[in-house]
């Protein structure tokens, strides 16, 4: 029996739940790897075959679209599928020496793990072609979501929990705010910084030499 005036001592203080590092999306085509030449090489083959006339420096520059979408400009509803075929083929062939690791691409990736994350890449890429794309360049994605652009993105964002999305596109940028997501711009494709904000990035970089842990934690907190 406890004896006259003694009293139970407090119990151990209960330690913080210990931090966690959210996962982070990326968007592929010119954020992660730049797909420009290949791209080209593709749509001038389609020219070749299907005796048509893609204006190529305009279908670069629209690079981020749905690729059917990007094709019909040019392409007669008839021969889409066709030109689709023969898109991926060169573009997955010959052309998948012509595709690059933006500059700092690995580097974020790897800060990404370092610091207990998942890279989540999310695109409007196929899945099957995002990977072939991805190890082009020898890169991994942690989670890998494909065939979604703009608002469409939104869900995958959600699902994975990333903290925040870098991408190139403005598009990208409204798929982040509708997520409530960090929205994060780089200038690595065709689209400048009024434009990305106009969208709703929050902050936008030159490109991914840029990205560090500083950017995580900002977007953690919601900052």
């Amino acid at each position: 029996m406890p004896r006259p005036g003694w009293r139970c001592p407090p119990p151990p203080p209960v330690p913080p739940p210990a931090a966690t590092t959210p996962n982070i999306g990326f968007d592929l085509d010119l954020t992660l790897v730049d797909t420009r030449r290949a791209t080209e090489a593709a749509a001038a083959r389609i020219n070749e075959v299907l005796s048509v006339s893609i204006d190529l420096q305009d279908f670069v520059s629209s690079i981020g679209l749905p690729l059917r979408r990007q094709l019909a400009k040019w392409v007669p509803e008839p021969r889409l599928d066709d030109a689709v075929s023969e898109f991926r083929a060169t573009f997955l062939g010959p052309g998948a020496n012509l595709i690059f690791p933006t500059p700092g691409a690995h580097d974020a990736l790897a800060l990404v793990r370092s610091l207990g994350g998942r890279a989540a890449v999310i695109t409007s890429r196929l899945p099957h072609i995002a990977e072939r794309m991805l190890t082009a360049c020898d890169l991994t994605a942690d989670i890998l979501f494909g065939g979604l652009t703009g608002l469409e993105k939104t869900s995958a964002m959600r699902e994975t929990r990333i903290s925040c999305y870098v991408g190139d596109h403005p598009l990208d940028m409204v798929g982040a705010q509708a997520a409530d997501v960090y929205g994060i711009g780089v200038l690595t494709g065709f689209h400048n910084e009024t434009s990305l904000r106009q969208a709703g990035a929050s902050l936008v970089l030159a490109d991914l030499t840029s990205f560090n842990k500083k950017i995580i934690d900002t977007a953690d907190n919601g900052i």
